[in-house]
């Protein structure tokens, strides 16, 4: 079982809130500190804060079934017929959809989202997992491991993280985590092209994630990244303990640094939105969900 946190209002360091914060000022403050505009209602912040896209919705829905898939996978190892999942993944995409806009539409770069391409780009997404070698081994694992299997956990993946100067709360939510023997591995599914760096960091704080919450249970922690398109390929970095310790002096730096934009760090705070400055690069704009409110759409 993971170890459970009470809230407490404090800023949490993840991979992607910092990522939006280097990305542009504003689009942070309007990501995370939407109820203290005083400028646009809540309610339009929040319409455009829920926009999705193409590429995320193929990334979600694909997380999504592979859940279903590996749930399955823990009572039955019987073999996929691809048609049913087609359907199966034809409904999930169509639930998606109901209730839905996507950024494409909303700021008119198309008519509409064609439904069949992200049925199909979900579905071959799936199917290169399912037939890959990984997917032979996770099913050919003892029913011991399956019982321990960690798919999707609820919540935000909430964690400490152990600094030489003092505790810092994170956010690091694995995909799937599973022990085998005295190893356990964490597999991450990326459907976009790949990032080393941000991706790399991102498995490093699943490294910790897992050595907080078991307590260096296991004697190996194998961190991969399960990249699902075009073909099927992995990357199993290397993770060395100065890597962790650069990692962790990052990962202090940069919790310090959003907290500059805190009136009180106790309470998560922000400063007034004037001191959230926009990105100097406008070409970044054009991928921003609140452009219409910076007036850069």
């Amino acid at each position: 079982m993971l170890k459970q946190f009470p809230f407490t209002p404090i800023l949490g360091w993840s991979v992607s809130r910092f990522d939006t914060f280097s990305y542009c000022k504003r689009k942070y403050f309007y990501t995370y500190y939407g109820k203290a505009d005083r400028e646009f209602p809540l309610a339009k912040i929040n319409e455009l804060k829920a926009l999705t896209s193409e590429a995320l919705t193929i990334g979600s829905l694909a997380h999504d079934v592979i859940e279903a898939i590996l749930k399955r996978l823990q009572k039955s190892t019987d073999v996929i017929d691809e048609t049913r999942m087609k359907d199966f993944v034809k409904a999930q995409v169509q639930k998606y959809m109901l209730d839905k806009v996507f950024s494409e539409v909303y700021y008119k770069e198309k008519d509409t989202i064609d439904e069949s391409y992200i049925i199909d780009s979900v579905f071959n997404a799936v199917m290169i997992f399912v037939n890959s070698e990984r997917f032979q081994w996770v099913k050919q694992l003892p029913e011991s491991s399956k019982k321990q299997w960690i798919i999707e956990p609820g919540g935000y993946g909430e964690t400490r993280i152990q600094t030489d100067r003092g505790e810092l709360k994170a956010y690091c939510k694995v995909d799937f985590m599973l022990p085998d023997g005295k190893d356990i591995y964490i597999l991450d599914w990326k459907t976009g092209k790949a990032d080393e760096y941000k991706h790399r960091k991102q498995l490093i704080g699943y490294s910790l994630f897992a050595s907080f919450h078991f307590e260096n249970k296991f004697d190996r922690i194998i961190p991969i990244l399960a990249y699902l398109k075009g073909e099927y390929s992995e990357v199993v970095p290397e993770i060395s303990q100065a890597d962790i310790e650069n990692f962790k002096d990052d990962m202090y730096a940069e919790t310090r640094a959003m907290q500059q934009l805190n009136r009180d760090i106790e309470n998560n705070t922000p400063v007034d939105k004037d001191e959230f400055t926009q990105t100097d690069s406008e070409s970044k704009c054009k991928y921003c969900e609140f452009r219409e409110l910076c007036g850069r759409n």
